[in-house]
């Protein structure tokens, strides 16, 4: 694959300690996968490449995916292993905090942010439980079913002018589970 698009004559002459950090990561990369192997182990493949690296190293390892090799992914850019990974196993101080795919770790709940204007200031509190008011709009995430909110918003002729669909990123989750373990604090 091109792995490494490098001209040969090149790469005979050059010893491994003039190559940049991408290129190794490249080369490495190519050495992994010479023989074919049915598994593989990545240790921070991404790291010090340029983005069309990164981009090039991700859609070999989605490749190898679909060719159904199994492989063992480390990295400390999560939204990487959100692109990824079918499923994860996250460690922190040693301590498996959880495994599983995507959905099963993040949850297949989304919550919903809702922009709007009119309607009744109590009743949108029920719904909307971090109401906030700005001029003649209110705003926040909706706890609730989507569809009945729809149905009571129709009823107080208020208008809903945004709906959007939000779910915790992979690096929010660990954040969130590092804070309530005592491991990280925010100056929040």
């Amino acid at each position: 694959s091109n792995v490494c698009s490098y001209s040969k004559s090149t790469a005979i002459r050059k010893q491994l300690r003039q190559y940049s950090k991408g290129m190794l990561q490249r080369i490495g990369m190519a050495q992994t996968l010479i023989n074919d192997p049915e598994l593989v182990f990545l240790d921070e493949p991404m790291s010090g490449l340029d983005p069309m690296g990164r981009y090039q190293i991700r859609e070999i390892i989605i490749s190898l995916k679909k060719q159904g090799k199994t492989i063992f992914f480390n990295s400390h850019v999560l939204s990487d292993v959100e692109k990824i990974c079918d499923r994860i196993a996250i460690l922190a101080e040693g301590e498996l905090i959880c495994i599983g795919t995507l959905d099963e770790v993040l949850g297949t709940n989304e919550s919903y942010y809702v922009k709007g204007k009119s309607g009744n200031l109590k009743i949108l509190k029920k719904w909307i439980p971090d109401l906030e008011l700005e001029h003649n709009f209110w705003q926040g995430h909706l706890r609730g079913d989507p569809k009945e909110f729809l149905v009571s918003l129709g009823l107080m002729k208020a208008t809903l002018m945004k709906m959007n669909i939000e779910r915790l990123s992979l690096e929010e989750y660990f954040m969130q589970q590092l804070r309530e373990r005592g491991i990280f604090s925010s100056k929040e």
